[in-house]
């Protein structure tokens, strides 16, 4: 008796060269959403850090960060700024005023107006505004600084700022008060 055999049937070269080019181009999109996953996860730990560091100080508006070498308290970098708020807004208002320097107890209220004549509320304030990058460059040297400022997030810093008691304002610039 004759045994028959089965035909095996291979790839053809087309199907192979197909292949090979499908399994390039999913290996080259994997390698290209390899690199950005870590350079994100590079930024994201450079963000990391930096929050680690600077975030209680500026949330609790610490400026001192230590003492130098001789004893002396050292404290973030800070620079004035001057702020303006404008409002578009006037009306009236009550003030509690005492009518009688003798006796504490007597008041009356007062009608007092805000807003100048064309409707506008406008508060100028000072404010300090203090730089934690020297916390976390604290002991670099300038070309670490630069390495780190170049890579992603490397220029943000949590920097915070506190407004300065307002002046009194002059008599010219007051608002007109209703008698």
């Amino acid at each position: 008796m004759k045994k028959s055999k089965k035909k095996l049937k291979g790839m053809t070269l087309i199907e192979m060269i197909i292949s090979i080019f499908i399994f390039a181009i999913m290996g080259g999109l994997l390698i290209l959403i390899g690199t950005h996953i870590d350079a994100t996860s590079k930024a994201t730990n450079n963000l990391k850090n930096k929050v680690v560091v600077e975030s209680p100080y500026a949330a609790n508006h610490i400026s001192q960060i230590g003492e130098d070498e001789h004893g002396d308290p050292e404290y973030l970098d800070k620079s004035e700024m001057d702020i303006t708020v404008k409002i578009h807004a006037s009306g009236k208002y009550w003030v509690k005023e005492q009518t009688d320097a003798d006796d504490p107890s007597k008041f009356e209220f007062v009608e007092k107006s805000y807003g100048n004549a064309d409707g506008d509320v406008v508060v100028n304030m000072k404010a300090e505004k203090y730089s934690t990058e020297k916390l976390v460059t604290d002991g670099m040297t300038e070309e670490q600084i630069k390495d780190m400022q170049k890579k992603v997030n490397g220029k943000l810093n949590l920097d915070f700022f506190d407004v300065l008691p307002a002046e009194e304002p002059e008599a010219e610039g007051e608002s007109a008060e209703t008698e």
